[in-house]
């Protein structure tokens, strides 16, 4: 069995390209990048393009300038000439799990709706009003692999104080089962959606050392003491993640630890493109990197040891 933080950073990785895969076809699609084939105005292309959705377009052209699919002089842009290969070893290959794919096609599919209205019926990217594909979504192999290694890195044992922000409807058994009976692990997130999925999971299996609080993260106080915090798929939603990590390493107990699992952008050249679909959640910002976040966190005077783990996981203990 391959280690699962390499299993766990290739698929990030696939993700991120077959993300810009989609993205290539979206701009041959609605021909994008033949209306870009000479130097545009940048806002009358953005005026003259027939979608309702112009924001959507606007975010779509400037994913693509990230990328450098499209260069922008001054006010104008223009398709560049740009080169994209697939790489698939066979050592690749049995690192990937699958069931994943079928997810990032559907947003793919979501983006056609959301060229009409952010607010189509078919885009099933809100936490509440979609909080059924979330928790299907959640329970993906892929991410059940995150919290394994959310798990093994946390030293998740019974008995522990357990802190998890941004927990989702999945995280709350899977972790929770971790420490209990003797523990306690609490939940915090800000969708009722996925908390009623999760309240009702944890009552059936009578897990009462686990409780869940619908709170906006950023809200919270740090009055308890915690073993250990976990921020899992967290950061993204956030215009500045570095505040509420600071927040968390105050909340920790001597010796404990905070645990973020999140696709930073140093996994792949090409997370901007799996952003882009990710946007689709009207909350989402974007993958942060890990680089600029342990600077901000040098910048408020963290006090941590800081552990890098693959290209993934990011591991602050307190003194």
């Amino acid at each position: 069995m391959k280690p699962p933080l390499e299993v766990l950073d290739e698929n990030f990785s696939s993700m991120a390209r077959i993300s810009l895969f989609h993205l290539f076809q979206i701009g041959l699609k609605y021909g994008v990048f033949q209306s870009l084939s000479t130097p545009t105005p940048y806002d009358e292309f953005i005026e003259s393009a027939p979608f309702s959705n112009r924001a959507l377009l606007r975010r779509l052209i400037e994913t693509y300038i990230k990328l450098g699919i499209v260069r922008r002089e001054g006010n104008t842009i223009k398709a560049s000439t740009f080169s994209y290969q697939f790489k698939l070893t066979p050592k690749n290959a049995e690192r990937l799990t699958v069931d994943w794919i079928p997810v990032h096609e559907e947003m793919y599919r979501m983006v056609d709706y959301a060229f009409i209205s952010s607010e189509h019926p078919k885009i099933l990217m809100d936490f509440d009003k979609d909080s059924d594909f979330w928790d299907m979504r959640l329970s993906l192999e892929i991410n059940r692999l995150y919290r394994e290694v959310i798990s093994s890195v946390a030293g998740l044992e019974d008995g522990m104080r357990v802190l998890d922000l941004g927990c989702g409807s999945v995280s709350p058994v899977e972790l929770g089962r971790a420490v209990g009976p003797n523990g306690k692990y609490v939940g915090v997130d800000f969708s009722p959606g996925l908390l009623s999925i999760a309240r009702t999971k944890v009552k059936e299996l009578g897990m009462d050392w686990v409780e869940l609080r619908e709170m906006d993260v950023r809200r919270i106080l740090p009055k308890k003491r915690y073993d250990v915090v976990i921020m899992s798929f967290l950061l993204e939603y956030l215009e500045s993640p570095g505040q509420l990590v600071a927040k968390a390493i105050r909340m920790l107990d001597e010796g404990g630890k905070l645990v973020i699992l999140e696709p930073f952008t140093e996994v792949s050249p090409y997370m901007p493109a799996w952003g882009f679909f990710e946007s689709l959640t009207k909350e989402f910002v974007e993958f942060p990197s890990r680089e600029n976040l342990l600077n901000r966190l040098d910048g408020l005077g963290v006090d941590a040891r800081v552990e890098p783990l693959g290209n993934s996981v990011l591991v602050l203990q307190a003194p």
